[in-house]
């Protein structure tokens, strides 16, 4: 294959990737999960099924990829597995602020997917995000005073359930939500 060609198969896959993610991402703030089909995933973006094959398995390894390409954002460092003194407020910061610029699409997509099967593809893949990076941490001498699947998976929980708190609420600002939460980290909850 000459330069050329590669080069239009990048740009043709790139832009494959980014029709199918926009088309999931879309179809999340009009129903759940569960009810997205591959028809209409391929409607919706007017990418061929044969084409969807040719980079996905199912819908599943399609959100599997967003989720690694919206985190990707986000930069999961080890900044995510601390709160406590503000260690994590850098990420909770930029997480927030991601939340923050498609706020409406985001909360169309935690309504419709609240209690489905997305909150739990999102709870397994931070989780194991978390363990890659607790792997990162205790190669360099940091130990957890917990089992480790007790805490990657809390903590999930806990960035989920952040997340879907700022959405739902509405009297706070990105900052103050975000000293909210380091707050709460560090156990500062009463003057």
């Amino acid at each position: 294959m000459n330069a050329q060609a590669d080069k239009k198969e990048k740009i043709s896959t790139r832009r494959t990737y980014l029709l199918l993610s926009r088309s999931l991402f879309a179809l999340l703030e009009e129903m759940p999960f569960e009810k997205v089909t591959l028809t209409q995933l391929c409607s919706h973006s007017m990418v061929p099924r044969s084409t969807f094959y040719r980079y996905f398995e199912d819908k599943y390894d399609l959100l599997y990829y967003c989720l690694q390409t919206f985190f990707g954002h986000t930069a999961l460092d080890q900044d995510v597995i601390y709160l406590k003194d503000g260690k994590g407020r850098k990420f909770v910061t930029k997480l927030i602020a991601t939340l923050q610029k498609n706020r409406d699409s985001f909360q169309k997509i935690c309504q419709y997917n609240k209690n489905g099967i997305f909150m739990d593809i999102l709870r397994n893949y931070l989780i194991q995000v978390f363990d890659q990076t607790l792997g990162e941490l205790t190669k360099n001498g940091c130990q957890l005073k917990i089992s480790q699947p007790i805490f990657t998976y809390l903590l999930a929980d806990l960035y989920i359930s952040m997340a879907k708190c700022y959405l739902e609420t509405e009297e706070t600002s990105p900052e103050a939500f975000t000293e909210h939460v380091c707050r709460f980290a560090d156990r500062d909850f009463f003057s």
